[in-house]
């Protein structure tokens, strides 16, 4: 195989690991949009846990697998279309996208597996439980924008420069976007419809990566130069 024919190869991958970060906040809108529809009596207070038991537990549990699958494709794409994939910085950040995508995966794919709270042999407090997996998950996705936002800065690379700055500064936002939620929940403001933003928003920082591997994958001028 010619260099041009694996330089081909290596662009028809990334273009679809590029897609499986873009699918990902159009499939969370399609499903909280289904979610308010399906969910009787859905106000803004209710929170998103309810709607995964009973008969429709089986869409979000889906959703979450699809979603960490899709995630997963992405840090494929990430590892490919980075500069310097060997940059300590950038290996980490890539590792914590997955480590995050894994999160969202075993969110869904453990109830899917009748592996919920009343099944546990050793019962362990449920609200401890979700709150060390909601910290390891978002944790790892806070560390993975300003990781990779950090490492590209060290990068000489025209193709990435504006991409890291928005990395970083989304990294830093995202803190202060989990903070409001937590005073939501706590001070009980609507803590249901945070909640629903929370989620989508968090899927934002994916989206935006997705796109700039696509223009890569493409080799098209970036759409939005501001950001990427």
């Amino acid at each position: 195989m010619t260099n041009n024919n694996v330089h081909i190869q290596k662009r028809k991958r990334l273009l679809f690991f590029a897609i499986c970060g873009i699918i990902p906040l159009l499939l969370v809108f399609l499903w909280l949009i289904i979610a308010a529809i399906l969910a009787p009596g859905y106000t803004g207070s209710i929170y998103i846990s309810p709607i995964s038991v009973g008969f429709y537990a089986m869409i979000q549990n889906f959703v979450f697998v699809v979603l960490g699958l899709l995630t997963i494709g992405l840090a494929i794409g990430l590892q490919i279309g980075l500069s310097s994939p060997k940059n300590r910085l950038l290996k980490i950040g890539v590792w914590s996208v997955i480590i995050f995508s894994l999160g969202i995966l075993f969110a869904g794919l453990l109830p899917l597996a009748g592996v919920v709270p009343e099944n546990y042999i050793v019962r362990v407090p449920y609200n401890l439980l979700s709150a060390i997996a909601f910290a390891v998950t978002f944790g790892a996705y806070i560390a993975a924008q300003l990781l990779i936002g950090k490492g590209l800065k060290n990068e000489n690379s025209v193709i990435w420069s504006k991409y890291s700055k928005y990395s970083f500064r989304s990294g830093l936002l995202y803190i202060i976007l989990i903070i409001l939620l937590i005073l939501t929940i706590l001070f009980d403001i609507y803590p249901g419809g945070s909640q629903r933003v929370f989620f989508m928003v968090s899927w934002v920082w994916i989206l935006v990566t997705g796109i700039k591997l696509y223009l890569i994958s493409t080799n098209q001028k970036p759409i939005m130069k501001r950001w990427i």
